[in-house]
């Protein structure tokens, strides 16, 4: 399939948000079959109150887990974007295959907000 312009990546631009709780949390369901899901940034959310380590992983097909970001200092107070250096719609952080899903988790406090942006790809 030749590659999706700029206006097409805009039109299957999608933003979700979800409360992380506890160690694994799906930003959403398993990727459609015969689809890819781009993640082009994804920002977790301080509580305000503590400072954890968070972590995002890929639940793969064969139901085994890949660690992608492990270890991400969120301060009470602050936000973290992935990727630092921000984001780029056409350079994709993630892509996540069909079957796939992407988790976010930690190990100790309360809910963390975060916010998931993506785009898919047909194959």
């Amino acid at each position: 399939m030749p590659a999706l312009t700029k206006e097409e990546i805009r039109e299957r631009y999608r933003t979700v948000n979800v409360y992380i709780i506890g160690s694994r949390t799906a930003f959403f369901d398993a990727v459609p079959e015969r689809k890819m899901r781009n993640i082009v940034a994804i920002t977790l959310f301080g509580d305000g109150v503590t400072t954890r380590t968070m972590d995002i992983e890929k639940l793969k097909e064969d139901g085994t887990y890949e660690m992608l970001y492990d270890k991400i200092n969120l301060a009470a107070p602050e936000k973290v974007q992935l990727p630092i250096e921000g984001r780029n719609p056409e350079h994709p952080i993630i892509v996540l295959e069909g079957g796939t899903r992407l988790y976010g988790g930690y190990v100790t406090g309360t809910t963390v907000a975060a916010t998931c942006e993506y785009w898919d790809n047909d194959i």
